[in-house]
């Protein structure tokens, strides 16, 4: 019926994708308010970033029903299957440490994501406070050379390094296991770390959860 198309028309609103946790997806509103969505049918071409229009199905909930054309996309690919990771990014943070050895594989391969994808590209170097930074800065100057921006910083005690870097970007942090990704978002989003055990609860994905992407607002001082 027209009038049945009309309602449920009206009843869409336009957000971001600021959590994906399989095909469970976190949209925020432009009013901040977040809706717990999954998408119609077996659908997953969607990332976290993506602007989404929102069928809303219940309080909290809702349905993605279409995603804006996208500026940017960030994926990573192997022979039987593609992953989105991040939509609408800027620039790639690929995090590496001086402990453990990182993958020049992993880096390369970061790099050219980038530059295929049109996203600005920055080496971050953590745990330069060890002893064996010296020899991993050695080895980023190749990269240096080339003309990508290589920083050095140790998240457990400064992430000032990075945080200028920053500024006026949407930025994705890539990069191995180990690398301490995680210890630099809480250092620049304090309570991040509790906030994604919420969300994990909330979305009762515990510790099934392998992979997942989320997007934070930095604070602006």
């Amino acid at each position: 019926m027209p009038g049945g198309k009309q309602q449920h028309h009206d009843s869409q609103v336009e957000g971001r994708i600021v959590a994906s946790y399989g095909r469970r997806y976190l949209v925020e509103l432009p009013d901040t308010t977040v809706l717990d969505c999954v998408t119609r049918g077996k659908r997953g071409d969607v990332a976290c970033g993506d602007r989404v229009s929102v069928a809303r199905s219940a309080p909290g909930q809702g349905v993605i029903e279409a995603i804006a054309p996208r500026m940017t996309l960030l994926y990573r690919s192997d022979a039987y299957r593609q992953k989105l990771i991040a939509a609408n990014v800027t620039q790639i943070i690929i995090v590496v440490a001086a402990v453990p050895t990182f993958s020049e594989d992993l880096v390369n391969r970061c790099l050219i994501a980038a530059e295929y994808g049109g996203m600005k590209a920055l080496i971050a170097l953590n745990k330069s406070d060890l002893p064996e930074s010296a020899a991993a800065l050695s080895s980023l100057e190749f990269y240096r050379a080339l003309g990508y921006r290589v920083r050095a910083l140790s998240a457990r005690r400064d992430v000032q390094p990075l945080c200028t870097c920053l500024e006026n970007e949407v930025s994705a942090l890539v990069g191995q296991s180990g690398m301490g990704k995680s210890t630099i978002i809480n250092r620049l989003v304090p309570g991040a770390a509790a906030r994604v055990a919420e969300v994990s609860a909330a979305l009762d994905s515990g510790r099934h959860t392998t992979t997942y992407a989320r997007l934070y607002h930095l604070n602006a001082t």
